[in-house]
């Protein structure tokens, strides 16, 4: 039986299989429940739970593949809180640049976050509390001219008039400005906050605790709590993340209030894994949906669970079931990738014309996104820009892939070049056994150069 919100033409298809993560626009319509898929002994969502619901101010990291479901299965566990919590929510893509970040940048993004939250909720601070957190940030605010004939200082706008909060959103423009687009030079607003972390980081316990205080006030009874939840942070290269949670891990470990912060998957898979765990109080982990076991044979229960996932969005008039087969087959559980190949194949003429994602369609993306995949299979760019030959990280995936053809299981281990082929989404690690298996789509672009793959 077809679901009733599954799409019956191409055009609501397209706007159903969006690759961006459910949220609470959309999480009643098109939720599937996917645990016993990923690892039928731990609950993703219910050790989050756990973890948040401890005494003090917990932090937890959350890892697993881009692409895999980790926004969707935290704002499902969002979305299952209680009117007690106040959730501080943000995408640190949205504060920062692709690079060159530092925990003392996210830190700033969140407080900037932190700024609007108090606006929405009309939380009431306590001024005197704040006045050293205003007077933080004014100082590292401040931007120095010179001029023929004086040296002047000028602050960012703030607005007294409006109390501790308008001297804070004042202040946020110029946060937000110099996280995103200023740079990091050595009077840069960035680079002072950097070189001052110790006063950053007590500044930022006091804001995040006058705003947990302010919002036990208005909860009364109730017991609030507060939550900070700071995704796209898996999304950093190796020099960030490395800077982030293990160079200054220790900024982001005592933020002051209830966390959860997402990091790469290949964090964990280095000999940096051991620091990081010693600041952090928890790690969780979202495994793949397995849709192959590691000797190749069918994992019925995920291709299942892929297939569901689907079906709740198009019907097969529009997908048919043999065009959802190859689908299943070809990305590997990668949930992105499925709605990728979907929305690639939709903007080919003849599926336009006939209004349906056929087999040859959907094919033809998947192809199309094969040489994507390739091509993220690389070395990064040396300190002057040089590039380096990708043959030997190639060459070490087919490796993998012929041990897979044979059956045999590729677990994980700290080894740099694995990182890389972890960050670039061609090596997945599946389940909570932590078993390593090549993308489909990276297996057929390796054998298109002439590697041996195995059969």
């Amino acid at each position: 039986m077809c679901d009733s919100k599954a799409a019956t033409t191409l055009r609501v298809a397209v706007r159903n299989c969006s690759p961006r993560p459910l949220d609470a626009s959309n999480l009643d319509d098109f939720w599937i429940e996917t645990q016993d898929a990923r690892d039928e002994l731990v609950g993703f969502r219910d050790n989050l739970r756990e973890f948040v619901d401890a005494e003090g101010s917990p932090v937890v990291l959350v890892y697993g593949h881009r692409g895999c479901g980790k926004s969707t299965e935290i704002n499902k566990f969002i979305a299952g809180l209680d009117a007690c919590w106040l959730v501080i929510k943000l995408n640190a893509g949205d504060y920062l640049p692709v690079s060159g970040n530092e925990a003392s940048d996210v830190l700033l993004a969140a407080c900037t976050r932190l700024m609007d939250v108090v606006k929405e909720q009309e939380l009431d601070l306590d001024a005197d509390t704040l006045k050293p957190v205003v007077d933080y940030f004014r100082q590292t605010t401040t931007t120095e001219s010179t001029s023929r004939d004086s040296g002047l200082t000028v602050e960012a706008g703030v607005d007294a008039a409006g109390g501790v909060l308008g001297q804070l959103l004042g202040l946020k423009a110029k946060l937000v400005s110099a996280l995103k687009f200023g740079s990091r030079t050595e009077t840069s607003t960035v680079d002072r906050v950097r070189r001052r972390k110790g006063e950053l980081a007590a500044a930022v316990n006091a804001f995040t605790l006058a705003v947990e205080f302010a919002w036990q006030q208005k909860c009364g009874d109730r017991g609030g709590r507060v939550l900070l939840v700071i995704e796209e942070l898996d999304k950093l290269g190796l020099d960030d993340a490395r800077r982030i949670f293990v160079d200054d891990g220790r900024l982001l470990a005592e933020v002051g209030i209830r966390a959860i912060y997402t990091i790469p998957i290949f964090a964990f898979h280095s000999a940096d894994a051991g620091a990081i765990r010693a600041f952090f109080d928890h790690e969780q982990r979202l495994p793949m949906i397995k849709v192959s076991n590691p000797d190749g044979t069918r994992a019925d229960a995920g291709r299942e669970t892929v297939r569901r996932i689907v079906r709740r969005r198009v019907a097969a008039s529009v997908l048919p079931e043999d065009a959802l087969d190859v689908l299943i087959d070809r990305t590997g559980g990668v949930l992105r990738d499925v709605f990728e190949a979907i929305q690639t194949a939709a903007q080919f003429r003849t599926v336009r014309e006939s209004g349906i994602l056929g087999r040859e369609a959907i094919q033809e993306a998947l192809r199309r996104m094969e040489t994507t995949i390739g091509l993220q299979i690389a070395y990064p760019p040396g300190a002057k820009g040089e590039k380096r030959d990708p043959e030997p990280l190639q060459k070490k995936l087919a490796a993998i892939a012929r041990k897979q053809a044979c059956g045999e299981l590729v677990l994980t281990q700290p080894d740099p070049d694995l990182q890389l082929l972890l960050m670039s989404g061609a090596l997945l690690e599946y389940n909570g056994d932590g078993w390593l298996g090549v993308h489909p789509l990276a297996r057929a672009y390796l054998k298109d150069l002439g590697h041996d793959v195995g059969e």
